[in-house]
């Protein structure tokens, strides 16, 4: 911290005396040498911040360069995974319709082999009917024969 002594007040005609009084042989020199010490610190301290050498220069771009690379990549890597998510995403839904289509495939043919089987049955019973139907016709035709014979008669 500089060390400085506060300026004099300049009231309208007590300035110029006060300036005329003041003793600048002995102030001056003080103050040009903390003046000379605060500038030598801030010539320090804008060299060590402005200026590397050519060595640090090339690996401090080096480095960004790489940085830039590897942010990059890690971009790149999270849009993989969010897409890989989406993706894992859809084939499980897939996986559930395609778990699902097979329960309703499963039921369907479990329908067609019962209704097949309803149609045998069916067949059979059609069949049966109709062997009925032949033997009570026969015998419709038989008796009617006899109707007949015995209608032409004795």
């Amino acid at each position: 911290m500089l060390a400085m002594k506060p300026l004099p007040m300049l009231d309208e005609g007590d300035a110029r005396s006060m300036l005329m009084q003041q003793d600048w042989s002995q102030a001056l020199p003080g103050t040009l040498e903390e003046a000379r010490v605060a500038a030598d610190a801030l010539r320090g301290l804008v060299q060590d911040a402005v200026f590397l050498d050519e060595e640090c220069y090339s690996n401090a771009v080096i480095h960004t360069q790489y940085q830039q690379k590897l942010h990059a990549h890690q971009k790149q890597i999270h849009g993989l995974e969010n897409e890989t998510a989406a993706l894992r995403a859809e084939v499980e839904r897939k996986d559930e319709m395609l778990v699902a289509s097979a329960v309703r495939q499963r039921e369907a043919q479990q329908q067609i082999r019962e209704l097949q089987q309803e149609l045998e049955n069916n067949a059979v019973v059609f069949r049966m009917h109709y062997q009925e139907l032949l033997t009570r016709n026969e015998e419709i035709d038989r008796l009617k024969a006899v109707i007949e014979g015995l209608q032409s008669g004795p």
